[in-house]
This record gives structure tokens, C-alpha cells and sequence, in this order.
């Protein structure tokens, strides 16, 4: 009997697949614990568009990432922050402060993209990555300035 996994199943495949198995293996393991359903016409049309779709959502988010990721490289943002005596910030700007920042120029990220070895305690210029879902890379040039 053809079946198609519901979920993963040890030994037998991946969610989405069609497999054979025997007929009581599917009625008395598959069925009741919701694994898999029959592989008929009709529920093999349906998991067809069902991937079609996320294959075609697939895509809008690869294309979205790109886009952002062409916006994002280079962009160079200013911040003023209040600094010691020393030229050393009093608060040290962060991920978050960035994403925030980011955020109200326009640009959906989250503070988990920027990349950086520690947060930034100096006066002048500094380059941040961001990683993009999808493989997608940006750097953005950060200019910190004494309020």
C-alpha cells in the first residue's frame, strides 16, 4: 500500500514522502497514530500544491532577503551618544540598539543578525555584519558621534 508520511517515521522516510509499506503496517501503526494517510488521487494532488505553494513562498522570501540585503550594504548610520572624559561612551551601543535604529530607517531585522564581536565603546567608525535569512550578507557602516 502507498502512503504519505504525515510526519517522520524511523526507518521509513521524511514528512511529505510517498513510501510502500504493507497494508497492516499502514492500518495498524501509520493510520492511528496520524503518521500517515493513503496515497490516494486525491491526497497526492493536494500535497502537490501544498508544495507548489511553499516552493512559490520560498522564492518571495529569498527574493525579499535579497532586496533587503542589497539595501542594507553600505547603509551607514549615525548615532550621538554621550561619552566620558575619555572618549569612551557611557552606554555601549549593542545589537539591539542597532536593530532599533535600523528598524525606524526602514529595514525588518532582528537583533540576532547583527553580527558583532562585542558591543561598540568607542567614538568613530565601525563596520557591523548582518546575516540575512537565506545566506544573505550586509555590512553596514555605524558612525558614532559625542552628544
Amino acid at each position: 500500500m502507498k502512503v504519505i508520511l504525515m510526519k517522520s517515521v524511523k526507518d521509513l522516510g521524511k514528512e511529505g514522502e510517498v513510501v510502500e509499506v504493507s497494508d497492516g503496517h499502514a492500518r495498524n501503526f501509520l493510520f492511528p497514530q496520524n503518521l500517515a494517510i493513503a496515497a490516494t488521487a486525491a491526497a497526492l494532488k493536494q500535497k502537490n500544491e501544498k508544495e507548489e505553494g511553499q516552493s512559490r513562498k520560498m522564492k518571495k522570501e529569498i527574493a525579499a532577503a535579497g532586496d533587503l540585503a542589497a539595501s542594507l550594504d553600505g547603509f551607514e548610520l549615525e548615532l550621538e551618544e554621550k561619552v566620558s572624559e575619555g572618549g569612551v561612551l557611557y552606554a555601549a551601543v549593542s545589537a539591539k540598539t542597532i536593530t532599533d535604529v535600523l528598524k525606524k530607517e526602514g529595514f525588518n531585522i532582528n537583533p540576532e543578525m547583527v553580527v558583532m564581536k562585542c558591543p561598540l565603546k568607542e567614538l568613530g567608525e565601525h563596520t557591523v555584519s548582518i546575516n540575512l535569512p537565506h545566506g544573505f550578507e550586509a555590512e553596514v557602516r555605524i558612525r558614532i558621534e559625542e552628544k
